[in-house]
């Protein structure tokens, strides 16, 4: 008798409920997710219709239906909707000029008080124009913003991150990979595995410890767009090392080296284009109480070459540097006027500049 009891005591509540739940409007989704899979952004607007039941015993209305975004433009119909019958919310989305993957909400709003999510997604396969002007560097399946990883000026010891936007347009999944890059540059693919039409990013960190030169480096690194691709794209990275005086105390800078050249200019005056090399020298010396490291001589002026006596220099002593011009490699300007960067280890001044001019 107590389980019939019990029982009928359920069947009365569950009737209770069910009355509860069906009081007034109630909207019931057949589907609340969209995928529009993959489609061309020739395409333009693509569009998807939802579908909801009216489970309640009063007309249903919907109040209001906004996106989270411009590109995505729900319509609806203002009608009431009976209990029993079906209301639709159609949703469009604008492609043009949006390649990749989407993914966008549509909020419902309706006269039971609650609020609905609707979503939509897919990837956009960009057409030609599209992608030349956002990703402008084609390579194989894969499409590139730059060929460049600029890493900015890195502190020795510490780290820098670069990032080189691509696209996908291919219509089959590919694995980039990365060749020969610098052993103080670490490369990544995200994702590993890039589907039609998506974007993904090569992610670089140099590391400024593990490289040897200081100032202006340098360098280069390979992208291969898949893995049996014969596709090689060179990409350069670029960065500049300077020393770290953060940690020095007052008492360490006023014993640190002081740097001084004994020119700022080296004038060769008229030069012979088919002339023999020419030789000058210039020095630098250590005026300051600690040793002088000369870090780095250096010039991108292919026509100079530098010798240096010594990178060590003791206070009151002096190094010497000569440069070589040889006028054959100057090429077809008629006036010289390259640079000599001097990389050292005083806090004050650790970077100084001579230069080499000159007529042709």
């Amino acid at each position: 008798m107590r389980r019939i009891m019990r029982g009928f005591t359920a069947l009365i509540s569950s009737l209770a409920a069910l009355a509860a739940v069906a009081s007034g409007p109630q909207a019931t989704w057949l589907e609340t997710t969209h995928d529009f899979g993959a489609f061309s952004e020739e395409l333009g607007f693509v569009r998807c219709t939802f579908k909801a039941i009216n489970t309640g015993d009063e007309p249903l209305i919907v109040v209001s239906a906004r996106a989270n975004c411009g590109c995505t433009k729900p319509r609806y119909d203002a009608e009431p909707t009976a209990p029993g019958d079906t209301l639709t919310v159609s949703v469009a989305y604008d492609a043009k000029g949006r390649p990749g993957r989407f993914e966008k909400k549509v909020y419902v709003v309706t006269n039971s008080g609650n609020q609905s999510t609707l979503r939509i997604k897919g990837t956009v396969i960009g057409a030609s124009n599209s992608l030349k002007g956002r990703y402008p560097v084609e390579a194989g399946p894969m499409r590139m913003v730059n060929t460049v990883m600029p890493f900015g000026e890195v502190l020795k010891g510490h780290t820098s991150g670069s990032v080189i936007r691509a696209y996908n347009h291919s219509s089959d999944t590919i694995r980039p990979q990365i060749k020969n890059a610098p052993g103080y540059v670490t490369v990544i693919v995200q994702p590993e595995e890039v589907p039609p039409g998506e974007q993904f990013v090569f992610s670089a960190t140099a590391s400024s410890g593990k490289c040897d030169l200081w100032g202006s480096v340098t360098d280069s690194l390979t992208i291969v767009p898949d893995t049996d691709s014969d596709v090689k794209v060179n990409v350069s990275t670029v960065m500049i090392v300077r020393e770290d005086f953060s940690g020095l105390t007052s008492e360490q800078r006023a014993k640190a080296p002081k740097m001084v050249t004994d020119t700022k200019v080296i004038d060769l005056g008229r030069i012979d284009r088919d002339g023999s090399p020419q030789t000058r020298t210039f020095t630098i010396g250590n005026e300051g109480d600690s040793p002088l490291i000369i870090r780095r001589a250096d010039t991108p002026d292919t026509a100079l070459k530098l010798k240096l006596s010594t990178d060590k220099v003791k206070k009151g002593k002096k190094a010497t540097v000569t440069v070589t011009v040889d006028p054959s490699a100057i090429g077809s300007t008629e006036l010289l006027n390259a640079r000599i960067t001097i990389i050292t280890n005083d806090p004050d001044h650790p970077t100084t500049m001579v230069r080499v001019v000159g007529q042709l």
